[in-house]
């Protein structure tokens, strides 16, 4: 006699629930702050290998936030945060909508340069963080519970206690074996970190803020992506990096994005026409149409800071953790911010297996911590030195770093031409940001040596001229 469906649904939570029994962390808890796209993946880590996982997020279900902006700020997935999800079995979405097809920029003069690629996926980050919360509970509905509507009010590090604040609701303290702060740059876990452990972390605001528009239509589409379903990116630019507009290709054949100028610049402009005669002014290659209803919507909209950077001298506290923007924020600048979280979380996975006893296949989670911050470190701080001397450059402050990363391109990009083999690589290692298989810290590395490189060069350069005018060669 053939089951019926919820007995078949029932089935399959007793094996589940029956295989978590058999995990190495299985009767370990473990709470999550932050239910973005890192904290929700880490949860899902954290179940595969037998943690029950509580996850609180103050803000609504990314569903039903009122504050979403839609497709107007996207997220790229890259090879490098597509790797987490591959190992955790969770396919992308096949949808054509969600397949980046490229980016267009378009410049004060002359003609737009288009940029195609192949196998990233774009998301807002409501959806993409929806997708994952959806995922946590199909997979693993007896070990992940989400709260939303709930802010950590106080954590206790030393006793491994934190308790969650609701509106109209009462207190609620949990204990637990682990703790992952994921809850943004404001992070209450690394604050708690920093005040039990005596260490600062260092945070820089970008300096950009930004303002959302959505609806538009225009036929923007360049030959390359004419006719093609999947995601594209039109970059307004200025002779002022801070100051941009750009246009999302939505699946509706809509545009949405972004209007970004310099922290403050918004509040000088309180009208409509304030806006549009600085729109057609900056942006003299903006659909003519665009104009009037991106002022209309930018006076309406409220301005967001367009990021952080945050460098933390350590990772972990008393069985807590930190990742994602609470533990390294980027700028946008290469798109690394969401998929140096997942990779994070991949790393986590890793730390788990490694802490855990092979003669007795159970894990130990005060060892997870302290591991987790030593494998993790040196690579979030080489993308923080990556991010920072490529947005000087970007701010128009380029500095010592930024020649560095100069240096670093043209060596990499003449040797690997030339001598591939003795070099080492085709091209810069600064190109493989988006490869899972390239460690940020090898990238670093590699940017390093070939500054050293060029400065030795130059140097016996130098050496030789000097000898040679002293008549000496």
């Amino acid at each position: 006699m053939a089951l019926e469906k919820h007995e078949v649904d029932m089935i399959a939570l007793q094996e589940a629930a029956s295989a978590a029994q058999s995990l190495p962390y299985s009767g370990k808890k473990a709470v999550v702050v932050g239910a973005g796209p890192g904290g929700s993946t880490a949860a899902m880590v954290l179940a595969r290998q037998g943690f029950t996982v509580d996850v609180f997020e103050k803000r609504p279900e990314p569903s039903a936030d009122a504050v979403d902006t839609g497709r107007a700020y996207i997220i790229a997935l890259i090879p490098r945060g597509q790797a987490t999800l591959e190992r955790l079995g969770i396919p992308l979405p096949s949808s054509d909508h969600y397949r980046s097809l490229g980016t267009v920029r378009h410049p004060e003069k002359g003609e737009p340069r288009v940029t195609q690629e192949t196998g990233n996926r774009t998301f807002s980050r409501s959806d993409l963080a929806q997708m994952l919360v959806n995922e946590a509970r199909r997979r693993y509905p007896s070990q992940i519970k989400f709260h939303f509507g709930r802010e950590a009010s106080q954590i206790k590090l030393a006793e491994k206690q934190v308790t969650f604040s609701a509106q109209d609701q009462s207190d609620l303290v949990l204990s637990y074996d682990l703790l992952v702060g994921a809850d943004g740059t404001g992070s209450r876990v690394r604050s708690a970190m920093q005040e039990q452990d005596g260490w600062t972390a260092e945070v820089s605001d970008s300096g950009r803020e930004y303002k959302v528009y959505q609806g538009l239509h225009a036929d923007l589409e360049p030959p390359e992506f004419k006719g093609k379903k999947g995601a594209t990116l039109h970059l307004y630019t200025t002779n002022d990096s801070f100051t941009t507009v750009t246009a999302h290709r939505n699946p509706d054949d809509s545009y949405s994005g972004t209007f970004s100028m310099r922290t403050g610049e918004h509040a000088k402009y309180n009208t409509q026409e304030a806006y549009e005669v600085l729109l057609r002014e900056k942006f003299s290659t903006l659909p003519p149409h665009w104009v009037p209803e991106i002022a209309k919507q930018a006076l309406q909209a409220k301005a967001s800071s367009a990021g952080k950077r945050i460098k933390c001298p350590q990772l972990h506290s008393n069985g807590a953790i930190i990742l994602g923007d609470a533990a390294h924020a980027v700028t946008p600048v290469f798109g690394q911010g969401a998929n140096s979280a997942l990779e994070s979380c991949r790393v986590l996975d890793d730390t788990l297996t490694a802490c855990t006893d092979p003669s007795t296949g159970k894990g130990d989670p005060r060892l997870i911590p302290a591991a987790f911050s030593k494998e993790r470190t040196a690579d979030v701080h080489a993308l923080w030195w990556i991010d920072a001397a490529a947005y000087s450059f970007f701010a128009k402050r380029p500095g010592v770093d930024f020649f560095a990363l100069l240096a670093h391109v043209l060596v990499g990009t003449i040797f690997g031409k030339l001598l591939p083999g003795l070099y080492g690589s085709s091209k810069p290692a600064l190109l493989s940001l988006g490869k899972a298989s390239v460690p940020y810290s090898s990238i670093y590395r590699a940017v390093q040596r070939d500054a050293a490189g060029v400065v030795a060069g130059l140097g016996v350069l130098l050496l030789l001229t000097c000898l040679k005018l002293a008549g000496i060669l």
